[in-house]
């Protein structure tokens, strides 16, 4: 298992189920809508109670975007979503109000994500006063306990953004997420930003705040080896779809799917003698997502391609348990990883 390892027998706390985000794309005096950008284009996605599910792509492929619709921070075009068995999609505002207390975000820049009028203290303290949770000397108490929690001096209460470094930033953004002591966290990107050293402070934080807190997160990231210390599940996605899913280990050492192999062949080597001519390197530029590929959207791209990938879309299948991929061809993909890992005679 991973750090942070998912608890026994979790239920499911977010179910996607055909999921669409499409941005018209609007041109002429009319302002005529003239296409789209499918930003998410049919995505089923279930995330498990107690879990750190990453979610892992190239830059466009639609993952933060999935992280805003989970939250409906936008309404998504088509496709149902339920969060704590709750049909977010249908709620009237009153009822979404209440539902967030539950499901929070933290931001990738730390500094855009804080009011730099407010004080930390007053930015932590707003979703409290918000949702009428604590006032007065009481909500003061609270805002130092959540302080204390994400490792922020409580002689820091009263300065402002800009005074902190972006891991500070990064902390008080942490503290204001948990601060209605939510059950859903999306992450996104939230180390992207920072030192390596401070990304390591962020991230084993997060760690224990799951486990002290029992949270599930949903943590989107381009950067391979943080989501694989951090995760316990991983989902790849490419071009608005989910093309791989499974336990952290299991994709890290049994990819199933083409571009999860070239992602993870891509991910640097600290060792500068490492052989790198293993290494897959991905023919062209990932297409538009206004005008994606037929059929198999990494048709575009991948080495193993064959004329059935232009013509019929794969569908994501379960290949061993708990292991999806949307691959014409995972059984030769698992074929050969199982050869892999034969001793040489």
């Amino acid at each position: 298992m991973t750090q942070g390892s998912a608890t026994a027998n979790p239920s499911v706390l977010v179910d996607i189920k055909g999921v669409k985000k499409h941005f018209p794309i609007r041109k002429g005096f009319f302002n005529k809508q003239v296409g789209a950008v499918r930003a998410l284009d049919g995505v089923d996605l279930q995330v498990l109670e107690g879990e750190t599910l990453g979610l892992v792509g190239e830059s466009g492929c639609g993952k933060s975007t999935l992280g805003r619709v989970v939250l409906r921070l936008m309404p998504p075009t088509d496709g149902s979503i339920r969060v704590l068995d709750k049909d977010i999609v249908s709620l009237s505002d009153r009822e979404m109000k209440d539902l967030r207390r539950h499901m929070q975000i933290v931001f990738q820049n730390p500094y855009a994500s804080l009011d730099p009028r407010m004080t930390i203290g007053q930015s932590i303290a707003e979703p409290l006063e918000v949702h009428k949770v604590a006032s007065g000397a009481a909500l003061r108490d609270q805002v130092r306990e959540l302080m204390k929690m994400v490792g922020l001096a409580d002689a820091m209460f009263d300065r402002y953004p800009h005074e902190f470094s972006g891991g500070q930033r990064q902390r008080v953004g942490i503290a204001r997420a948990l601060a209605l002591r939510p059950r859903l966290v999306v992450l996104d990107e939230p180390v992207s930003a920072l030192d390596v050293s401070v990304q390591a402070q962020i991230l084993n934080l997060l760690i224990d705040l799951r486990r002290e807190l029992k949270l599930t997160y949903v943590f989107i990231a381009h950067n391979l080896d943080v989501v694989r210390y951090i995760s316990d599940r991983i989902a790849v996605m490419y071009l608005g779809k989910i093309v791989e899913l499974g336990t952290c280990n299991e994709v890290y050492e049994k990819p199933l799917h083409p571009y999860s192999k070239a992602l993870i062949s891509a991910a640097p080597v600290p060792d500068p003698d490492a052989d790198l001519s293993g290494r897959i390197i991905l023919q062209g530029d990932l297409p538009s997502p206004a005008a994606p590929p037929p059929a198999c959207r990494f048709n575009t791209r991948c080495p193993l391609v064959q004329d059935i990938c232009r013509t019929d879309e794969p569908a994501l299948r379960e290949i061993t348990p708990g292991h999806f991929s949307a691959c014409h061809f995972a059984e030769s993909l698992l074929t050969v990883a199982d050869e892999s890992e034969k001793p040489a005679n």
